[in-house]
């Protein structure tokens, strides 16, 4: 896959989970609700139904209250190995009224007993891609980054349940990269 650094981020963390566990955090709403956003923000309702042409739904509560909804289709849904969405089209494959804001390819890589995490997200220029670096993958962002990597832990512990801080703080990432 080609990397363009004027309209594209990418993040890459070895996880201890395994691409079941990870596929699970997507496919069930409560785990998805607990990690998808750093806090402050909160995911109030989702539905991810993985399969080509299922929806990709999420609305996102902004700290100022102001909700974020995000519609969208899965393009590719390849089970306990990758993930493609996008904003630009509606479940069965229907073009959006408005102009897509990204297209994200979520790859989950067995790795060392774990998974590589790796997602690739593609926005349509770069005044988007500089409006989402800003919000969650810059060096301003590196703390929503940070308790984004930490909100996954309920995920990747596959209890669905927050873990206290030193188990959180083991689970920090051995390798998180930023394009």
């Amino acid at each position: 896959m080609n990397f363009n650094p004027d309209t594209d981020l990418q993040i890459e963390r070895l996880m201890t989970a395994s691409p079941e566990t990870i596929w699970r955090c997507w496919e069930e709403p409560d785990l998805f609700r607990q990690w998808f956003v750093p806090p402050p923000v909160e995911v109030t309702e989702v539905e991810n139904d993985l399969r080509p042409g299922g929806r990709a739904f999420n609305v996102m509560k902004l700290p100022d209250g102001t909700l974020m909804e995000n519609d969208g289709c899965f393009l590719v849904a390849d089970r306990f190995t990758r993930l493609v969405f996008t904003d630009g089209v509606l479940p069965g494959f229907r073009p959006a009224p408005t102009p897509a804001f990204m297209t994200a390819d979520v790859r989950l890589i067995p790795q060392d007993g774990g998974t590589l995490y790796h997602a690739h997200v593609m926005h349509s220029d770069s005044a988007k891609r500089e409006e989402h670096e800003k919000w969650a993958f810059s060096t301003a962002g590196a703390p929503r980054l940070s308790s984004w990597l930490l909100s996954f832990n309920a995920c990747e512990s596959g209890t669905g349940t927050a873990m206290n801080t030193k188990q959180a703080q083991n689970l920090l990432p051995n390798r998180a990269l930023l394009a």
